[in-house]
């Protein structure tokens, strides 16, 4: 009798810790539906026993903890799913913003105005009266225009939009045998402020000079006081590694209010004249920074 009694238990232990992360997991979301909160906590924390890393489970208990008052044990769970980093983006942001909520609730604002302020710079919602809490005005969008001559002739080669927070178009003509004759890059990058643009052109130039010792700078014009400072300059001889060819670059840095432009209007040597180098002038005396 002892040793059937002795079996049973063995398969009972056996049977429980056979399970896996994922079907504690799934059990915990079942007893969750169910409203058990208490057992859907322990199926979640034996997941998490399982697998240390299961995202999941911790966020789920944590959203639990914090319906259950118990923010603390929450921020536990909060801050090791954020040290995990998790994708999706969307999991993470989530995971902030609750982090930021439980930490309000024990009277942390700094900690919780530093997770509001991140979850909404990545693109997660957050009610207005935690932003207003935290003093955090919305960034504007920037973009950097510009009017070209002949649209129909020029073509957009490449767009790249990485979370709004780096913006590159690229645009070319094209002459009889497919070679780009002349290439426009118009770049927003976020987060680059107080710009010291003379050292900017200057740094563009030792690139330039050291890819082509023949490379020579020119500074056409600037206005370092205007509301968004710019600078115009041209640079002759830059070495185009793609197709083996030397290029004049006639480039535009300003610096907007959450934004540094960058551009340059590029046109083959062989191609360059007086007249041409006026026409990219002009392009740049269009330029202006839109607010969309």
């Amino acid at each position: 009798m002892k040793s059937k009694f002795l079996l049973i238990t063995l398969l009972s232990y056996f049977f429980t810790f056979g399970q896996t992360a994922t079907e504690y997991f799934e059990s915990g979301k079942s007893k969750e539906a169910k409203s058990d909160f208490e057992g859907a906590i322990k199926e979640y924390g034996r997941a998490i026993e399982i697998d240390p890393t299961f995202s999941e489970a911790y966020y789920l208990r944590a959203s639990l903890l914090y319906d259950d008052d118990k923010y603390k044990e929450a921020l536990e769970d909060l801050n090791k799913i954020i040290s995990l980093k998790p994708d999706p983006i969307e999991f993470y942001t989530a995971a902030l913003l609750l982090r930021a909520k439980s930490n309000l609730k024990i009277n942390n604002k700094e900690k919780a105005c530093k997770d509001f302020i991140e979850a909404r710079e990545l693109g997660k919602s957050v009610e207005e009266k935690y932003l207003h809490l935290c003093g955090y005005k919305e960034k504007k969008e920037e973009r950097i225009f510009v009017e070209v001559p002949d649209k129909k002739k020029w073509k957009i080669t490449y767009m790249s939009y990485e979370n709004k927070q780096h913006i590159t178009l690229i645009a070319n003509t094209f002459d009889t045998i497919k070679k780009p004759s002349e290439y426009l890059s118009l770049t927003s990058s976020i987060d680059i402020k107080n710009i010291d643009l003379i050292k900017a052109m200057d740094d563009s130039y030792k690139t330039a000079k050291g890819k082509s010792k023949d490379a020579e700078l020119s500074l056409i014009a600037k206005d370092l006081k205007a509301k968004d400072p710019w600078v115009m300059y041209l640079i002759q001889n830059v070495i185009n590694e793609e197709y083996n060819c030397k290029v004049s670059q006639v480039w535009y840095l300003t610096q907007g209010e959450n934004f540094f432009h960058s551009c340059f209007m590029s046109v083959r040597n062989d191609a360059l004249t007086d007249e041409k180098k006026d026409e990219m002038i002009k392009v740049f005396k269009t330029a202006k920074i839109i607010y969309p």
